[in-house]
């Protein structure tokens, strides 16, 4: 398929306000609530703040809103999705998925964190992440490679 034939891929909209997702974004903003809480008091009785604690407590800062209003957008999506018409549906849709790929970045915050423990247990975590995610893709490709065989669930 060239360039100029390749569609763009249209928005789904049902996907974007899965009870997966919620959980998710859900989950990460309980996450960074709890560290800007807990690391904020401890911050705060420190003498000499190392500049990784505060670049990690202003990821958790900067991230918070956005996981916050992915949350609200999904609840207010859920309760009035018959009253909105497509063009709002489509708006907001697509608000929602640029606040929930940003709140992902929380993620960053929290790898920061352990490497503000200690090194090694922050790269260990990035390994991991690396190697589950690569991992999960080739599973993923590989299951996909194939057909299904019709009793393939006996």
């Amino acid at each position: 398929m060239s360039k100029k034939t390749k569609k763009k891929k249209p928005i789904e909209i049902d996907s974007e306000f899965s009870e997966r997702n919620y959980t998710i974004v859900g989950a990460l903003f309980s996450g960074s609530v709890a560290y800007l809480v807990f690391a904020s008091q401890s911050a705060y009785q420190e003498v000499d703040l190392t500049q990784l604690r505060l670049a990690t407590l202003l990821i958790f800062a900067a991230i918070l809103p956005f996981q916050g209003a992915y949350l609200i957008i999904h609840t207010y999506v859920q309760r009035y999705k018959e009253f909105l018409n497509q063009q709002k549906m489509l708006t907001l849709t697509k608000l929602a998925e640029r606040c929930r790929i940003i709140s992902y970045l929380s993620v960053v915050g929290f790898t920061l964190s352990l490497i503000n423990i200690d090194e090694i247990i922050g790269f260990t975590f990035i390994v991991s992440v690396a190697s589950v995610i690569i991992l999960v893709r080739w599973s993923w490709n590989q299951g996909l490679s194939t057909k299904p065989i019709e009793n393939d669930f006996d």
